[in-house]
């Protein structure tokens, strides 16, 4: 995996090196309540995540880096049909609105067209999570419709979501 970088931001490849920045936003309410990630998130789930990434040539997580900060963190990954990725990401809420998950999202799909030879890209976002539509939709990606108790929480049950996609 490679860095990807715009003149506002720069992605780069999970490492062990962010193990303390991944787990501090992994554990702020905000974020974790909408990125399904255990609570509290410990260093050994990271480890485990960071062994599985290591086994996977289908599955991405960059940290955002926006003014020479850590601001976010985003993924995607596929299935078994290697032209098909789903992703999401999570910025810190101190750095929300300026413009990270934006230009982070644009940077990943673009690379995943390019280089990964995706024909679809897509993303699950809760109802009640306006800012994140914002963002897709800024992005060219178009709401297919809504997906009810569709996705699995560790923590709220089966969530409603509404599915969002670009394609090649």
């Amino acid at each position: 995996m490679k860095i990807l970088e715009s003149q506002d931001i720069k992605l780069i490849p999970l490492s062990a090196e962010h193990e303390v920045e991944f787990v501090r936003l992994a554990n702020i309410p905000k974020i974790n309540s909408r990125v399904n990630k255990p609570l509290p998130y410990t260093n050994t789930h990271f480890q485990q995540q960071l062994d599985k990434l290591q086994n996977s040539k289908s599955n991405f997580v960059w940290m955002i880096e926006q003014n020479e900060e850590i601001v976010g963190v985003i993924n995607n990954a596929s299935g078994r049909d290697l032209r098909v990725f789903q992703g999401g990401y999570w910025i810190d809420p101190n750095f929300w609105g300026q413009g990270a998950a934006s230009a982070a999202l644009v940077l990943v799909r673009d690379f995943l067209f390019r280089e990964c030879a995706a024909e679809r890209i897509q993303a699950l976002v809760e109802p009640d999570n306006p800012a994140s539509i914002r963002v897709l939709e800024k992005c060219g990606y178009q709401r297919e419709g809504l997906l009810r108790k569709f996705y699995p929480s560790l923590n709220r049950g089966l969530l409603d979501v509404i599915i969002y996609s670009v394609v090649k």
